[in-house]
């Protein structure tokens, strides 16, 4: 099956999330001071694709609001029926466009643009009609397990709720993203159903319904395992909120900057910081700062949306917004300090 040029990408943010247990959209919780789609849509953003469509549900007006910045046009899930029904809300929107599809959820903020942009090689090279990523897991639960006969070719996916024991001890899980053929994409969902304990229509079930008819189909694990965590519950997402802190701070270091706390300090991933500046305990550091050169901030303090000079000095426990502190400025402890 030829491959054509155009790609485009679906990113699932339809749901609820019950087990986070809040009324809230679950892809507008934070991780890192940003809701979790826009993690997702950073890293699709530096693959240029040709367009970024993105399924509404739960909250839609909110979730719409957020993501107009990106230039993606929402579609919207009226009924979560599960993940094969969202992408079918895409059939009009995806089948006009031809080519190939990206399809990824809004609960995976840790996924880099470089495995993304890895998998769509590999989709390109080999032209199979679907392509799945997929990681090796310690604690697989509660992912749907590749399912692989002795010889290692791949059977098909099995979910959590519908996995038998011995399936459930798999430790290589599908990590719910996939490049597929769009005109195969279509086709097969129609053919899916929704028997099963959850009475919803898997897109996992494209699969097999794939290899049954003799497709090619493709597995790709160039991601690391921490790459794929969908955020589901309260542990994971302080699990990713750290994952994102260890990140941002080792870069930061790497580049100079002194961190005397590191497991106390939090740095928004857009934040630019000069080699030579000394962070102090307890600081979050968010928006679009930029802190100079040779720069002391002090312990407890909060900063979002500042400029900070070369070689000034923010004393402990001030909090300042929207700010511009000129080099050599100092601030004194304990200011509290808005500007427009």
């Amino acid at each position: 099956m030829i491959i054509e040029n155009k790609v485009c990408t679906l990113i699932l943010a339809a749901g609820l999330g019950t087990r986070m247990k809040s009324s809230k959209a679950k892809v507008l919780h934070k991780v890192l001071f940003k809701p979790m789609i826009l993690h997702v849509l950073d890293a699709v953003k530096t693959l240029n694709l040709d367009h970024t469509y993105v399924i509404v549900g739960h909250q839609k007006e909110k979730v719409a609001e957020l993501v107009t910045g990106y230039r993606a046009a929402c579609i919207v899930q009226e009924q979560q029926l599960g993940t094969g029904h969202a992408v079918l809300c895409a059939e009009k929107e995806l089948s006009s466009e031809g080519g190939t599809v990206l399809i990824l959820s809004g609960d995976v903020p840790l996924i880099r643009a470089d495995s993304l942009r890895a998998l769509l090689a590999a989709h390109a090279k080999r032209r199979p009609v679907l392509t799945l990523m997929t990681a090796i897991l310690d604690d697989s639960a509660n992912y749907g397990r590749i399912v692989r006969d002795k010889q290692e070719k791949l059977l098909g996916i099995v979910e959590e709720k519908d996995a038998t024991d011995q399936q459930k001890k798999i430790m290589e899980i599908n990590a719910g993203i996939y490049c597929a053929e769009i005109p195969f994409l279509f086709k097969a969902l129609k053919k899916v159903g929704s028997d099963n304990k959850q009475g919803e229509i898997y897109l996992t079930d494209i699969v097999k319904i794939a290899i049954d008819e003799g497709h090619d189909v493709a597995t790709f694990s160039g991601a690391g395992g921490e790459e794929v965590l969908g955020i589901n519950s309260r542990d994971e997402l302080a699990e990713a909120n750290r994952y994102l802190q260890l990140q941002k701070n080792t870069q930061l270091m790497a580049e100079g900057v002194k961190l005397i706390d590191p497991s106390t300090i939090f740095v928004q991933r857009e934040v630019v910081i000069g080699r030579d500046t000394s962070i102090h305990a307890n600081v979050r550091i968010s928006g679009n700062s930029i802190i100079g050169i040779n720069c002391t901030i002090g312990s407890d303090v909060v900063l979002h949306d500042c400029q900070i000079g070369d070689n000034a000095v923010i004393e402990p426990f001030s909090d300042l917004t929207s700010c511009t502190i000129q080099s050599n400025e100092t601030v004194k402890t304990h200011t509290t300090m808005t500007r427009a």
